[in-house]
């Protein structure tokens, strides 16, 4: 039965299910989703410290201190990073101190190393107005019993430091969902196999593994499996414990297109077999066993836009994360697209910032087996079903797929 775009995506929105979730080693984190709140358990700077090599000293001393008049202080002791102090800093008097080490007992204020001149024991102050503002205060960051890191984030470069930074070395994340791909059709030859007159190469696995990666998820290959419904189903039975099974090929109207049979005779009960998209109107979804199984086009540019916007949000929400869309924004239109379309339409483009404002171009090679386009796209232009040819200078709907 076909469905419209949005009911497709909330069929397989609904017949999936969070992740467990599972300790995890830090180095293994980035991506991952936080299936745990982190709570600080201690301050952090855990102490007084000086974020710059310099001295550390009673800063209303040296607030005059100039080059023609500097102030000279008796140096007490000398702070690595790492160490603690051993000495405590009273009036007349300094201690050397290096960036992140403790501040001393008595010390208000540090002047950087360039403003200083340190000679028999004792430092000349040439400049110490901000010395009372450089010092890292215990807690300033992080307080303890903070809660820091939200569950549901994902963790990026900021959030692998912050853990590291808490001692969390093994942090509870939800499994990344495993997904078995499969290419159906006995005309595909797997990539390093030789190339038979009329055969094609089997691009779509590898190009889902791509897209299979950067939804969170890990993917499982299959291999390619022949137009027999005994061995397509052969196949299937290897993935094992995969939390989704996706296949291209054999989902459209031909002779050879076996997959509704494959469904029948493994009772996969089947949710929708087509929906109003193009490219990629074939798309075969059900479940069986508690697994979403989603046959889609052997065309690739049809499987690929397929996959991202039906796939895609499944996998993410599998995956713990809460913002499940692509972001969207409205763009100049720089070139014409003179095609109409019955159902939703979704262009590979680039778009760009020019003058302030976003441009988009459609690019060229847009059929249903082309990925050419693909290669050069940062976007998608949505167009709306029924649309008319757009114009250049026409405002359209774009759904970016990188960073500009």
């Amino acid at each position: 039965m076909s469905v419209p775009l949005e009911v497709a995506r909330d069929i397989m929105l609904k017949a999936v299910s969070v992740a467990a979730a599972e300790e995890v080693a830090l180095a293994d984190c980035w991506r991952r989703v936080l299936a745990e709140e982190i709570v600080a358990a201690a301050d952090f700077p855990p102490f007084d410290r000086s974020p710059l090599d310099g001295y550390a000293l009673v800063a209303a001393e040296v607030t005059g201190a100039a080059p023609q008049r500097p102030v000279t202080l008796e140096v007490v002791d000398d702070i690595p990073a790492g160490s603690v102090p051993r000495a405590d800093v009273r009036p007349g008097t300094a201690a050397k101190i290096m960036t992140g080490a403790p501040v001393p007992a008595g010390a208000t204020g540090v002047v950087r190393r360039e403003d200083t001149r340190e000679a028999d024991g004792r430092v000349a102050i040439f400049a110490g107005a901000g010395a009372a503002a450089n010092i890292c205060r215990r807690g300033e960051e992080i307080a303890a019993g903070e809660k820091v890191v939200a569950a549901g984030t994902v963790v990026n470069v900021g959030a692998m430091g912050l853990l590291a930074l808490l001692g969390k070395a093994r942090p509870r994340v939800y499994k990344r969902p495993r997904v078995a791909l499969l290419a159906t059709g006995s005309e595909v030859a797997d990539v390093d196999a030789p190339l038979p007159p009329g055969a094609i190469r089997n691009s779509n696995s590898y190009m889902l593994t791509a897209q299979v990666l950067d939804a969170g998820a890990e993917p499982v290959l299959l291999g390619v499996a022949r137009d027999e419904v005994p061995v397509i189903i052969g196949r299937l039975a290897t993935a094992g414990d995969c939390d989704m099974i996706v296949t291209t090929g054999g989902v459209s109207a031909g002779d050879y297109d076996l997959l509704t049979d494959v469904y029948r005779e493994m009772g996969i009960e089947v949710l929708f077999d087509r929906v109003g998209i193009k490219p990629g109107m074939p798309v075969l979804a059900g479940f069986r066993d508690g697994k979403p199984y989603v046959g889609l086009s052997g065309n690739p540019a049809a499987a690929s836009v397929a996959f991202e916007q039906i796939v895609r949000p499944a996998l993410l929400k599998m995956g713990g994360r809460r913002d499940i869309w692509r972001p969207r924004t409205e763009a100049l239109l720089i070139a014409p697209f003179v095609k109409t379309s019955g159902a939703v339409r979704f262009v590979w483009a680039r778009c760009q910032p020019v003058n302030g404002s976003l441009t988009v171009e459609p690019l060229p090679l847009q059929g249903n087996g082309m990925l050419k386009s693909a290669v050069a796209a940062n976007a998608m232009i949505v167009i709306p079903a029924g649309s008319p040819p757009l114009a250049a200078g026409s405002m359209v709907e774009v759904c970016l797929l990188a960073d500009l």
